[in-house]
C-alpha cells in the first residue's frame, strides 16, 4: 500500500478508535452513575432511618452511640463528595459525546464513581448496629423520693394516706385534691404518700409518678420544665409554650402516670401545659394540694379530701417531738401544754413554736411565750416568718379588698368564738362592706357568698353550731397581726374588749372608730357621755352584756347602721332613738324591755327589727310599726306582745293591721294568741318570702323547730283544731306545719275537711307532737281526694293513741307520693310503721327513723319488692323491744346505704335473701356487738358479705 494510503488507513483507524472509546466511556459513565446513585439512595435511606430512631430516643432522654455517631459522620463526609459527582455526571450527560467532547474528564469521573460506589456499599453493610442509642442520663425511676418529715406512727395521717391509696386504685383517670388551710400538713402528707408508692402494688399499673411544685406565682413554662426534667426530656427554653406542650404530650401519651401538683393556688390549664386528659382508658391520675376549694372546682376534681388540724393528743405529740424532753419536766409541762394548745392543732405552728422552745428550761421563758401567744403577738422572729407570713399568702390571694376587709373584721370577735352568720352579715352591711342600697335578700346572699369564699379559702371554718362560723386561733392571730401591720396605713377602725366589769366612761382618742364590739362582757353601767365624739361609729354590738340601760349620748351616733343588743337580759330601757336616722338593723331580742323606745317610728331606713323572746314587751305605740316603711324583716317570735286588733286600737297600741301596711316586708316571725281578730289572708302571706307564725294562746314557749331559709312555717300550739277559725289562709300557704298539743281531730285529714282546704298541697314538712287525739295521720273514711301530695318530711312524736299512719281506704293517687323522710318517736300503740297500703304510696322514701315505740313489731308490712322502695337509703331503729322484722327479705335493695340498730333485742334477722341481694350501695351496718352476734343468717355467704360492713356502736352512757 502506498504511503498515502497507509496514512489514510491509520488515520481512519485512530478516528474509529477515538469514537469507539468515547462511546464506551460515556456508556460506562452512565452505568457507574446509575449504580452509584442507586447505592447512594440506599445509604441515604439507612441514614434517615437511623437518624429518626435517634430523634425518637432523644425524646426519652437517650442519645446515639459513639459507633452510630461515627457512621453518620462518615456518611455526611461521603455525601459531600458523591453529590457533586452525580451533579457533574448529569451535566456531562446533557453535553453528549460529540467530536468535541473531552474524554479524559469523563474517564476520570467514571473511575472515581466506581471507587465511591465501593465506599458507599461498605457504609451500607456496616450499619447493622447492636445498639443505635444509649441512655444519655441515668434511667428514669418510677418514683422519686421526696425529702420531708416522716409521718410513720401518726395514726390519723396513716389513715389519710390509706384513704388516698384506695382512691388511686383502678385503671380509670382520676383527679383528687387534698385541700386545707396553710400549714396544716398537705405537702407533708402527699410527700409521704409519694414515698410509700415505691413499694406499693399501685405501681403495677403506673409507669411513673411525677412531682411538680407549682407555688403561688404560676409559671406554666416552669411547670413544663419540671415535668420534662422528670421524664429526662430536653425542652428548648426559648421555644414557645405550645411547641413545648406538643413534645410533652407526645411523651406522656406513652405513659401511665400519676401527676402530683403541690401547692396550687389557681386554675392550671393542663391542655396548654401538655398533659393528656382525653383517653379514659389510659390510667392517668392527678393529685393536687391546695388551700382553696375553688381551685378544686376549677380543675374539676373527682374527690376533695379536706385535711383538718390535729386532734389534741396528736398535736401534743408533734409539739413535744420538736420541743424536746424539757416538756416532761413537771414544772414546765403544764406551761408547755398551754403553749401547744395556743397553736390550735396546726402542724406548722406546733413545729415552729416547738423548735423555738426546744430544751429551754427556765419557767420564765415558757411564761413569756405563752403570754405573747395568748395576745396574738409573735414572740420570736421564726413565728412571724415561718407561720404568719406563710398564712398571710391566703389573705393576699383573696380576689378583692372587700373580702380581705371581711376577713379582718372577723378577728374582732374573741378567740374560739362562734359568730352568728346573720349577725356577721349585718355588721358587714353596716360597715359598708356590703352594698346597703339593695333588698335585704340580696344583701344576705352577698354575705353568704363572701362567707363561703372565705371558708373555701380556709380562712373561715364552720362554727360550733349551725348558722355560725369562726376563725382558727392561729388564723385569727394572723388577722390581728395583719391589722396591726396596716395600722400605720389607715386610722384604727375598730376596738374589742373582753371581760370588762367596771363602768365604761369614755373612748377618748378614738374619734375615728367605726366598729365597737363588746360582746359577752359583764358590763353593768355605761357613762352618760361614753358615745360623745364617736360620730363615725357604724356598728355598736353590746350583745350578751349586763347593761340595764344606755345613756342619752347614744343619740349622737348619727352614722350608726347597726345597734345589736341581743340577749342583754337585764336591759329594761333605752333612750329615744329618733336621731339614729341611718339605722338599718336593730336587734333587741332577749331583752327585758317593756316598751319599744321613743322615736322608733322615725327610723325610716330600718330594714331589720328583731324582738324575739321579748317576754316582757307590753307596749308598742300606735303608728310605730307602720312608720317603718323600709322594714323588710320583723322578728317577734315568742314575744309577749299581743296583736289583738280591737283591744290595741282602744289602748293606743300598734295593731296587726300596721304590719299589713309594710310594702317591703318579706320576712315575718311572730306569735299570735288567736287569729279571729287578725287578718291572715292568703294574698298577704303569699307575698312574704318567709314566715314563722305561731298560734299559741297564752304561751311564749320557744321550744319548736327553727325556720329554714325561705320557709313558710305555721305552728299551732294548744289549739282546738276543729273549733278554731281563721286558719284557712295560713294553712293554704304554709310549707311547714307543726302541730303541738292540739286537739279536736283524730286524723289530719279532718283538718282539711273542717276548714274546707283542698289538700294541704303547700305543706312539704309536717311535725305532729303530743296530740293525744290523733289516731291516724290520714283516714280514708273522711276524704275523697288527695291529701298532702307534696309532703317530703314527716315527724310524729309522742302520739299516745296513734295506731296507724293510714287508716281505712285511702285514695291511691297523690297521697304522700313525694315523702322522703319519716321519723317516729314515742308512739306507744303503733305496731307497724308502713303498712302495705302506705307502701304503695311512698316510692320516693329515702330515710326511716323509728325510736322508742314499745309495741312496734315490723317496719314495713306485706310482701315487699325492690320496685316498691327504689330510693330507700337509710334505716335507723332504736329502742324497739318488740320489733321482730324490718320487712320481708328482698332479693335486692336498689339504694340502701346504711342500717343502724340499737336496743332491738328481738330483731334476729336482716332482710337480705341472698348474698347477691346485699346492696352494692350498702356502706355500713351499725349495731351493738351483742346484738350482732345473735343474728341468724340464711347462709354463710350472706353472713360474710354483711360482716365486712359491720361497725359496732359504743354503748350509750
Amino acid at each position: 500500500m502506498d504511503p498515502l494510503g497507509s496514512v489514510i488507513v491509520e488515520t481512519g483507524r485512530c478516528i474509529f478508535s477515538f469514537f469507539f472509546t468515547s462511546i464506551a466511556t460515556v456508556i460506562k459513565l452512565q452505568h457507574n452513575t446509575g449504580r452509584l446513585r442507586k447505592e447512594f439512595e440506599k445509604l441515604e435511606d439507612r441514614k434517615n432511618g437511623i437518624e429518626e430512631d435517634v430523634r425518637l430516643a432523644e425524646t426519652e432522654g437517650k442519645c446515639a452511640t459513639e459507633q452510630v455517631k461515627g457512621w453518620i459522620r462518615k456518611v455526611e463526609e461521603i455525601e459531600q463528595e458523591v453529590q457533586p459527582m452525580l451533579e457533574k455526571a448529569d451535566r456531562l450527560a446533557v453535553q453528549g459525546c460529540g467530536p468535541c467532547c473531552n474524554i479524559l474528564p469523563r474517564y476520570r469521573l467514571c473511575r472515581r464513581m466506581a471507587k465511591k460506589q465501593l465506599e458507599v456499599q461498605q457504609l451500607i453493610s456496616s450499619c447493622c448496629f447492636d445498639n443505635v442509642v444509649t441512655d444519655k442520663k441515668s434511667p428514669v425511676r418510677a418514683v422519686k423520693k421526696q425529702q420531708g418529715p416522716s409521718l410513720a406512727g401518726q395514726r390519723e395521717a396513716e389513715e389519710m394516706i390509706e384513704k388516698l391509696m384506695e382512691l388511686l386504685k383502678g385503671d380509670e383517670n382520676k383527679r383528687i385534691a387534698v385541700w386545707g388551710m396553710g400549714g396544716v400538713g398537705k405537702t407533708t402528707l402527699v410527700r409521704n404518700l409519694n414515698n410509700e408508692l415505691e413499694s406499693s402494688s399501685l405501681m403495677e399499673s403506673i409507669d411513673i409518678v411525677i412531682w411538680i411544685t407549682v407555688s403561688k406565682d404560676l409559671d406554666l413554662k416552669k411547670v413544663q420544665s419540671q415535668i420534662a426534667k422528670r421524664l429526662n426530656l430536653e425542652l428548648d427554653p426559648n421555644e414557645v409554650i405550645e411547641e413545648r406542650a406538643k413534645m410533652l404530650l407526645k411523651r406522656l401519651m406513652m405513659k401511665k402516670f400519676l401527676l402530683i401538683l403541690d401547692d396550687v393556688w389557681e386554675h392550671i390549664d393542663l391542655d396548654i401545659v401538655g398533659v393528656p386528659q382525653t383517653d379514659d382508658q389510659a390510667n392517668r391520675k392527678i393529685l393536687l394540694t391546695t388551700r382553696s376549694l375553688d381551685v378544686c372546682r376549677a380543675l374539676m376534681t373527682d374527690e376533695e379530701i379536706k385535711l383538718d388540724v390535729l386532734k389534741q393528743e396528736a398535736a401534743w405529740n408533734l409539739f413535744a417531738q420538736n420541743a424536746g424532753d424539757v416538756v416532761e419536766v413537771p414544772s414546765i409541762n403544764p406551761l408547755a401544754r398551754a403553749v401547744a394548745k395556743e397553736c390550735g392543732g396546726l402542724p406548722l405552728a406546733l413545729k415552729t413554736v416547738g423548735k423555738s422552745m426546744r430544751n429551754k428550761r427556765r419557767i420564765e421563758l415558757w411564761k413569756h411565750a405563752l403570754h405573747h401567744l395568748q395576745h396574738s403577738d409573735p414572740h420570736v422572729k421564726h413565728i412571724e416568718d415561718e407561720v404568719y407570713r406563710r398564712l398571710k399568702l391566703s389573705y393576699d390571694s383573696l380576689p378583692s379588698k372587700i373580702l380581705q376587709s371581711c376577713f379582718l373584721f372577723c378577728s374582732l370577735y374573741p378567740e374560739n368564738y362562734s359568730i352568728r352568720t346573720d349577725e356577721l352579715i349585718q355588721c358587714w352591711i353596716a360597715d359598708r362592706l356590703i352594698n346597703e342600697h339593695q333588698p335585704l335578700e340580696d344583701c344576705f346572699n352577698d354575705g353568704i357568698a363572701l362567707i363561703e369564699t372565705l371558708k373555701d379559702s380556709c380562712l373561715l371554718e364552720q362554727g360550733d353550731c349551725a348558722g355560725t362560723v369562726k376563725l382558727h386561733d392561729v388564723v385569727r392571730d394572723v388577722a390581728i397581726w395583719i391589722s396591726t401591720k396596716q395600722g400605720s396605713e389607715k386610722p384604727c377602725a375598730s376596738i374589742l374588749f373582753t371581760n370588762i366589769t367596771k363602768p365604761l366612761k369614755q373612748f377618748s382618742g378614738f374619734s375615728e372608730l367605726t366598729v365597737i364590739l363588746l360582746v359577752g362582757n359583764p358590763i353593768i353601767k355605761i357613762h352618760d357621755n361614753l358615745f360623745a365624739g364617736l360620730r363615725k361609729l357604724r356598728v355598736l354590738n353590746l350583745s350578751q352584756s349586763h347593761i340595764v340601760t344606755l345613756p342619752p349620748s347614744l343619740s349622737q351616733l348619727q352614722e350608726l347602721r347597726a345597734l345589736l343588743l341581743r340577749d342583754c337580759c337585764y336591759l329594761e330601757k333605752l333612750p329615744s332613738l329618733g336621731a339614729l336616722r341611718k339605722l338599718l338593723v336593730m336587734d333587741l331580742s332577749g331583752t327585758r324591755l317593756r316598751e319599744l323606745p321613743n322615736g322608733t317610728s322615725k327610723l325610716k331606713k330600718l330594714q331589720e327589727l328583731h324582738l324575739s323572746r321579748t317576754h316582757h314587751l307590753e307596749t308598742i305605740e300606735a303608728g310605730t310599726i307602720s312608720g317603718l316603711q323600709s322594714l323588710e324583716l320583723l322578728d317577734m317570735s315568742f314575744s309577749a306582745y299581743k296583736w289583738d286588733t280591737r283591744c290595741n286600737v282602744d289602748y293606743g297600741k300598734a295593731s296587726f293591721n300596721e304590719i299589713l301596711t309594710l310594702d317591703r316586708l318579706s320576712i315575718v316571725k311572730l306569735r299570735l294568741d288567736k287569729v279571729d281578730s287578725v287578718t291572715l289572708d292568703s294574698a298577704w302571706l303569699m307575698k312574704l318570702r318567709e314566715f314563722n307564725i305561731q298560734i299559741s294562746p297564752g304561751s311564749c314557749d320557744s321550744n319548736h323547730l327553727a325556720t329554714q331559709h325561705d320557709e313558710k312555717r305555721a305552728i299551732l300550739r294548744g289549739v282546738d283544731l276543729m273549733g278554731i277559725k281563721g286558719l284557712n289562709g295560713l294553712l293554704d300557704t304554709a310549707s311547714a306545719l307543726d302541730l303541738v298539743i292540739c286537739g279536736g281531730i283524730s286524723a289530719l285529714s279532718e283538718l282539711s275537711i273542717s276548714h274546707r282546704l283542698s289538700s294541704l298541697e303547700s305543706v312539704k314538712s309536717l311535725s305532729i307532737s303530743k296530740c293525744d287525739c290523733i289516731t291516724s295521720l290520714i283516714s280514708g273514711d273522711n276524704i275523697s281526694g288527695t291529701i298532702l301530695p307534696n309532703l317530703e318530711h314527716l315527724s310524729l312524736n309522742r302520739l299516745e293513741n296513734l295506731g296507724a299512719i293510714l287508716g281505712g281506704m285511702v285514695p291511691r293517687k297523690g297521697c304522700l307520693k313525694w315523702l322522703k323522710t319519716i321519723e317516729v318517736v314515742d308512739c306507744k300503740k303503733l305496731r307497724a310503721l308502713i303498712s302495705f297500703a302506705l307502701l304503695q304510696q311512698v316510692k320516693n322514701l329515702e330515710q326511716i327513723k323509728v325510736k322508742n315505740c314499745s309495741k312496734m313489731k315490723y317496719i314495713i308490712g306485706g310482701e315487699v319488692s325492690a320496685e316498691m322502695i327504689p330510693k330507700l337509703r337509710v334505716i335507723e331503729l332504736s329502742d324497739l323491744p318488740m320489733l321482730k322484722t324490718i320487712c320481708s327479705r328482698l332479693p335486692a335493695w336498689p339504694a340502701l346505704e346504711m342500717i343502724e340498730v340499737r336496743n332491738c333485742p328481738m330483731l334476729t334477722k336482716l332482710p337480705f335473701a341472698t348474698s347477691n341481694g346485699v346492696a352494692a350501695t350498702l356502706k355500713e351496718i351499725r349495731g351493738e356487738l351483742q346484738w350482732w352476734n345473735r343474728l341468724i343468717y340464711s347462709n354463710d355467704e350472706i353472713k360474710s358479705s354483711l360482716q365486712q360492713r359491720f361497725q359496732p356502736l359504743k354503748p350509750l352512757r
